[in-house]
């Protein structure tokens, strides 16, 4: 196992030596940097563990180092060091996220303490990282608890394509569940017992595509003071998840071509190359052909990717999964048995349009859950404000006007025969129609007259 990598941004060359040599005893690894640009550098490239960062260095300041490091990596765990140290200082630091200050001059034991209290926190990072992987993974079967034809077809897709070794590429919206398709695409191939690596290609700077992709050498550049495995080497045998591949620019483009040509990599500082057996599923909520046409992707590496195309389908186009994902929702975060939806709570759901997709229909649950405090039944009071703001403002801006008046007099003859607990003569009374009237109307829009856990379907 390698050893914990603390930065020490020190412009005092003696400090610094020092510093390096005390975290060296109780055998942590330190990389050194003088300056606030050169800090950042090699935080990017290297993910240290903890970083001991000096308020007064040159040219960037210690509060703008911390700004930075914090935009990159929120869960940074930063030291603040100062000998001019002032409450206002110390209230600011801890204000723009750091862990602890500590006025110079200090005991070696007080700065020791607070590096291994830190470190803690940081095993406590990593472990929570791993559980919300293992959350978000596709053992939760989101799309076998989901009952529309649509979902079906993707669901037969992704096990005829899962007994291949093709490349796939994932098409549809933020929040539809791509990276749940990719990574239950690798759970039923035949690779399932090998790595599954996902990167955020989003979050790649292009200056580090290579060093993250590839890997380095000890020594290979200043800073690296540890072989680093990369991406591509740690998924040798499994799946390669490469999420909003759209995102890479073209330097980072022709990169991964040829390694999907070639099939092999070279880490940055060697001349070995390594021979790779690897799938590779890629995702984009972004039209790739347009961007192609563009001249913003390679058309060669489209073609490599779109071999084998899964389209997501948004919660638009699926509304009869919108009732069954939200009630997976609330088994998966409701401690409490026998949660329901109101009638009204199930109309809200179903006829807003979900620009977010699953995602935000998650995050509408456990809005909802925070605030039933008694009782077991979600009203819509309980839903986010959005779903509470009307139609119109949250309608598909693609429908037209009979598309629309189709919905929305379907919304409310659904609602009518919820309240009246499906009793059609009571419901076309309310709505000030004959009931012959009410059944053409139902019989033309689709209207059923059975109630499954929530309300009609």
């Amino acid at each position: 196992m390698s050893k914990p990598l603390i930065l020490i941004v020190e412009d005092d060359a003696s400090m610094s030596y020092v510093l390096a040599e005390c975290l060296k005893i109780e055998d942590y690894d330190t990389l050194q940097a003088s300056q606030g640009e050169q800090a950042i550098e090699l935080f990017e490239k290297t993910t240290p563990d903890l970083v001991l960062l000096d308020l007064k260095i040159p040219r960037l300041n210690g509060l703008e180092v911390l700004k930075h490091l914090k935009r990159i990596s929120p869960e940074a765990l930063i030291i603040m060091l100062t000998g001019h140290a002032t409450i206002n200082t110390a209230v600011e630091s801890m204000k723009e996220g750091a862990y602890d200050f500590i006025s110079k001059p200090f005991e070696v034991d007080e700065l020791m303490h607070t590096v291994k209290e830190a470190m803690k926190k940081r095993s406590v990072i990593k472990e929570n990282q791993v559980a919300r992987t293992n959350a978000s993974s596709p053992s939760e079967e989101v799309y076998r608890s989901t009952t529309s034809p649509v979902s079906k077809k993707v669901d037969d897709i992704i096990s005829s394509v899962a007994e291949s070794d093709y490349t796939v590429l994932i098409e549809g919206e933020s929040g539809t569940g791509k990276s749940l398709v990719a990574a239950d695409i690798h759970k039923i191939s035949y690779r399932k017992d090998k790595p599954f690596v996902r990167v955020d290609c989003a979050a790649l700077y292009s200056n580090l595509v290579e060093s993250e992709l590839f890997g380095f050498e000890k020594g290979s550049f200043t800073g690296a003071v540890s072989t680093k495995i990369g991406k591509l080497e740690r998924a040798n045998g499994g799946t390669l998840f490469l999420d909003e591949i759209s995102t890479l620019d073209l330097n980072g483009q022709a990169s991964l071509l040829s390694v999907i040509q070639n099939q092999e990599i070279e880490r940055i500082g060697s001349s070995k190359p390594q021979v790779l057996d690897i799938r590779i599923i890629a995702a984009t909520n972004q039209n790739l052909k347009q961007m192609v046409k563009e001249k913003t992707f390679r058309h060669d590496l489209y073609y490599r990717l779109n071999v084998f195309t899964v389209y997501m389908p948004s919660l638009r186009e699926r509304r009869e999964d919108i009732i069954p994902l939200t009630y997976f929702f609330i088994r998966k975060y409701c401690r409490r048995d026998q949660m329901e939806l109101s009638p009204e709570a199930a109309m809200k759901l179903k006829t807003y349009d979900w620009p977010g997709n699953i995602r935000e229909l998650e995050n509408a649950v456990k809005h909802a859950l925070i605030l039933v405090r008694d009782g077991n039944i979600i009203q819509s009071e309980h839903l986010p404000l959005e779903l509470n703001q009307g139609y119109w403002a949250f309608r598909d801006k693609n429908l037209g006007l009979r598309e629309i008046l189709a919905t929305t007099e379907k919304n409310i003859i659904e609602q009518a025969l919820l309240e009246n607990d499906l009793n059609v003569e009571q419901c076309a009374r309310s709505l000030k129609v004959s009931r012959r009237t009410l059944y053409y109307r139902m019989s033309k829009l689709d209207v059923n007259l059975f109630r499954d856990e929530s309300g009609l379907r």
